[in-house]
This record gives C-alpha cells, sequence and structure tokens, in this order.
C-alpha cells in the first residue's frame, strides 16, 4: 500500500491521466491515495485486475438517496446508484431500445445529421487558439470542432433517437448545457435546469403513453407500461434523464479526443480515407487509446477485498483505472501508440465492462464512425490549429473535457453527389423520427 501526501489526480491530471497513472500501474497497481477533494480512495491500475473489479459483486455502486424537502426530480438517482437486482430491474426497460439491431436503422440520418454540420463549418467564424499560439504561424482561420459540431451533433442525435420535439429543443439544450458546466452561471440555475429537465421527461412521458413510436424514448415507455408496477415512475425519470444527459457531453468530448489523436499522428487521416472500412477498428482503437472518463464510477468494497498482494478494507472507496488500463503492455503491444491494425483495440474498457456496461455503446461508436467519417471526406488537409501541448483541459479527475479544439480545415474534397437531406416525412410530427 502507498499512501499519497497530496492527490496525484489533481493539477493536470486531466490533460495528462495517462502519464501519471502509468506511473502508478507499473510500481504500485494498487495504491491509496488521495482524491482531489481529499478524500481516500484505492486506486486499481492494471487491466486483469480493472476487469475483474467491474465484474466482481463485491464492488457496489449502491447509493442512499439523502431525505429531500421536495418530490422526487429527475436525476436525483440514476441508474449507476442501484447495484442488481434493481439496476437489472431498471436497466431491462432500456436495454433492447439500445440493441445493434434497434440502433443501426438510424445510421442513414445520423450519417446526415453530421453532413448538414460539415456543411455548416465550411462558412467559418474565426477562433483563436485556446492558449498563446504557435511559434510557427499558420494561415486561415479556425473552427472550434467541440462547438460549432461535435456538442451540436451529439445533441442532435439523441433528440432523433429519443424524438424531442423540435419546439423543445432549445431549452432543453440550455438545461443541459448548464447541468454538464455550471461555470458562468449563478447559483440557481443547476436548479431551474433540473426543474425544466423534470417536467419536459415527464411531459413527455405522458404525451407517449399508450403510443405506437418505435423511437427509443417511446420504446422504454412502452416497457415501462408492460413492466406491471415493477419500476415506479421516478425511476423511470431517473433513467430517462441519464440517458439524455450521459449521452450527449461524453459522446461530444470523444469526438473531440479522436480528432485530436487522428491529427497528432501523420499518416492515420490518410489512410482512413483510403481504406474507410478500417473506421470501426479504428474508432475502438481511438476509445482505448482515449476516454473523457478516466476511471470507472466509483465504488464501495461491501467486505475486505484481495488485489494481488493487497487486501482492500470493508467499506473502501475504490476507483478502477480504466486510462489505465487500456494502455497496460501487458494486455496492448505498444499501448501508447496509435495504432489501426491493432487486433484486440475492442479489448477496451471504456465503456466498462459486466451488469453496468454503457447503455450507450453501440449509439456512441455509430456517432463517432459517422462524423469520423465525414469530417474526414471533406478536408483532406485538415489539421490541427494549434499544439496538442496548448490545449485547455477542464473538468475533474472522473470527467474530462476539451475546452475547445481549434482546426485549419483547409480545402475541401471534390464534391461527391449527396443523398437528399434526411427530413421527417408528412406523417411524422417533427421531431419525432420513427423508422427504425
Amino acid at each position: 500500500m502507498t499512501d499519497q501526501s497530496g492527490s496525484p489526480l489533481g493539477g493536470d491530471f486531466v490533460a495528462h491521466p495517462a502519464e501519471v497513472l502509468a506511473e502508478f500501474r507499473e510500481s504500485c497497481p494498487v495504491a491509496r491515495v488521495l482524491s482531489p477533494s481529499g478524500q481516500p480512495r484505492w486506486l486499481i491500475t492494471r487491466e486483469q485486475d480493472v476487469r475483474a473489479g467491474f465484474l466482481d459483486p463485491r464492488l457496489s455502486l449502491r447509493t442512499t438517496p439523502g431525505p429531500k424537502d421536495r418530490p422526487h426530480r429527475a436525476l436525483d438517482m440514476s441508474l449507476v446508484c442501484y447495484d442488481p437486482p434493481d439496476h437489472t430491474r431498471i436497466r431491462r426497460l432500456a436495454a433492447p431500445a439500445f440493441a445493434p439491431a434497434r440502433i443501426e436503422p438510424y445510421r442513414d440520418r445520423i450519417a446526415a445529421l453530421a453532413a448538414e454540420l460539415v456543411d455548416a463549418l465550411d462558412t467559418p467564424t474565426p477562433t483563436a487558439c485556446p492558449a498563446e499560439p504557435m511559434a510557427e504561424p499558420t494561415a486561415g482561420p479556425t473552427v472550434d470542432l467541440m462547438a460549432r459540431f461535435a456538442q451540436q451533433f451529439a445533441f442532435q442525435v439523441l433528440c432523433e433517437v429519443l424524438a424531442i420535439p423540435r419546439a423543445d429543443q432549445p431549452a432543453l439544450r440550455a438545461a443541459v448545457a448548464v447541468l454538464i458546466d455550471r461555470r458562468g452561471h449563478d447559483a440557481t440555475a443547476p436548479d431551474e435546469a433540473l426543474n425544466h429537465l423534470d417536467s419536459l421527461i415527464r411531459h413527455e412521458i405522458g404525451a407517449r403513453l399508450g403510443g405506437s413510436g418505435q423511437d427509443v424514448f417511446s420504446s422504454i415507455v412502452r416497457a415501462w407500461e408492460s413492466a406491471n408496477g415493477t419500476v415506479s415512475e421516478s425511476e423511470l425519470v431517473d433513467l430517462l434523464a441519464m440517458l439524455l444527459l450521459a449521452g450527449l457531453d461524453s459522446t461530444a468530448q470523444m469526438l473531440g479526443m479522436c480528432v485530436m489523436g487522428l491529427l497528432s499522428e501523420p499518416g492515420l487521416t490518410a489512410r482512413l480515407r483510403a481504406e474507410p472500412e478500417l473506421m470501426p477498428r479504428a474508432v475502438d482503437e481511438l476509445l482505448r487509446w482515449e476516454t473523457p472518463g478516466p476511471f470507472g464510477t466509483a465504488r464501495t468494497a461491501l467486505e475486505e477485498i484481495q488485489v494481488g498482494d493487497h487486501v482492500i478494507p470493508a467499506g473502501s472507496r475504490v476507483l478502477l483505472a480504466v486510462a489505465a488500463a487500456n494502455r497496460d503492455p501487458r494486455c496492448h503491444r505498444e499501448p501508447d501508440r496509435l495504432d489501426l491494425d491493432r487486433p484486440n483495440a475492442g479489448r477496451h474498457l471504456s465503456f466498462g465492462l459486466g451488469p453496468h456496461y454503457c447503455l450507450g455503446a453501440t449509439l456512441a461508436k455509430l456517432e463517432l464512425i459517422e462524423a469520423l467519417t465525414a469530417l474526414l471526406a471533406r478536408w483532406p488537409e485538415l489539421r490541427l490549429g494549434c499544439s496538442t501541448a496548448e490545449l485547455r483541459w477542464t473538468g475533474g479527475s472522473l470527467h474530462r473535457r476539451l475546452e475547445a479544439l481549434p482546426l485549419l480545415l483547409g480545402p475541401t474534397a471534390p464534391a461527391a453527389p449527396t443523398a437528399a437531406p434526411a427530413t421527417p416525412t408528412k406523417a411524422e410530427p417533427a421531431g419525432r423520427t420513427v423508422r427504425p
């Protein structure tokens, strides 16, 4: 056991988690550290041990809600606050709606959304690098991928698969923006945002009761109606709120990190343009190489647990270091290198493992594939607008965020035939796509 003075997870950890965690993985793979807030945590870093931790029922996610002086509101609890069998009981409402066969029919619409946003980037607005400019000046204006593409794309895809009415989208986007990043907002803004989110979800549940819509939201409501009271309305509201919020910023941030990684390694983008069939494997490799969430959700040891030569006491809080496991040389050869031919790229743990494996993993990967394909196809000379060392990171040790990702687009590729813009048919209300 190694006690750390101060927290290794503070400071510039959000910018360099892999390097910080690699030191623990190679010298003290099970370590007692302090969180940035000064709370003791046990850190597990080797791939074999992290994988086992995800599957160990003695590492509990259960959270007991504190006393409330108001009625239950969206996100008072979350799916990651439960262990089986309660977790299983609630999760089964949503799992079928996120199955690959149910998500695949959204591919064309997701590709169309990516193309529409790529079109909008053709009229760039000047964007400064997040830090000092590079010593060697770059020509032409830059665009911020995060603000002008990634965040908008992730939000629009969620509105599509959840069939959020178009009229409700601007206020919803404003609310979730506050919940994702509270900086610059007054003290009452998060509470107001949660109230709005709760009200919208409850209204949409009522609008879909007894309906036959095939979108994800409607499918979950229909499953709830068939559950014969085994899942409460409050649990349903929490589930839908979590799906909306968790699927937004994580996907936007991962998209930014994917583009950053590809543009940092010469030759990768050219190869993906020449061999687009490699994109699914490339996305898995990028998910292995970088992730917004360096750790799985913090767990509590229900009893003493032996991990390697160490005993984690009962009641301890435990962090499973996904970012360290994904770059463990015992599992991945030359783990710090992006390798589009890596045979076991899909073995990464960025979506977790076991009962809490990310519900939206299939959708997230589909979004990344279509967004990266659209961006690389449009601009053969796409490059970073500043060095990776100049990028500014925010968030915290559990969820890191790129403040901005300035890009130099360069000339566009020769125009290719495109499909007609995907719009709802006359029989479908705007924002209520029911194709799948």
